[in-house]
């Protein structure tokens, strides 16, 4: 019986999903950057054997430079290439690295957000308390809160 990672391994091979493929040897080698740099790039994909990468107006020239040369460095290397981390890459022809710099901020994903848990927060002060207070308007001000309490105890005990 397969599980589902044997399955998605048995179809990103196939040419008709082999956008899963570029996917997977984009992470592969955006996974060689520095977790800094990483943390800035938007976005990658393969178009005509070259790889493109969207990163935030954050990084420099030399940051900019750095994944350009990182990327090289490893598509250059057979040796590399042909290891087990990058096995995904090994059918890719990736011939360039180019960067472009995107100036909009990169916005976080929320991926998923429900309605359905809608916390009630009850109150559990009963109003039985003394009010030593100095000053006028602010004991009227806690005693009024003081009776709003109360009441809302009482209806509760009603119900």
């Amino acid at each position: 019986m397969k599980n589902v990672q044997d399955i998605i391994t048995t179809l990103q091979y196939k040419p008709q999903f082999k956008k899963l493929l570029h996917n997977r040897c984009i992470d592969k080698l955006l996974s060689t950057i520095l977790p800094a740099i990483r943390r800035s790039v938007k976005h990658g994909y393969i178009h005509n054997n070259k790889l493109f990468i969207t990163i935030t107006a954050g990084l420099n020239k030399y940051d900019k430079d750095n994944i350009i040369n990182t990327i090289k460095m490893v598509l250059n290397s057979p040796m590399i290439l042909q290891s087990e981390r990058f096995v995904e890459c090994s059918d890719i022809e990736i011939e360039d690295v180019i960067v472009y710099i995107d100036h909009k901020p990169k916005l976080p994903l929320n991926l998923h957000t429900t309605q359905t848990h809608n916390l009630k927060y009850f109150e559990r002060a009963s109003g039985n308390i003394g009010i030593e207070i100095k000053d006028e308007k602010l004991k009227e001000l806690m005693q009024s809160i003081q009776d709003i309490i109360k009441k809302e105890k009482q209806e509760e005990y009603d119900t």
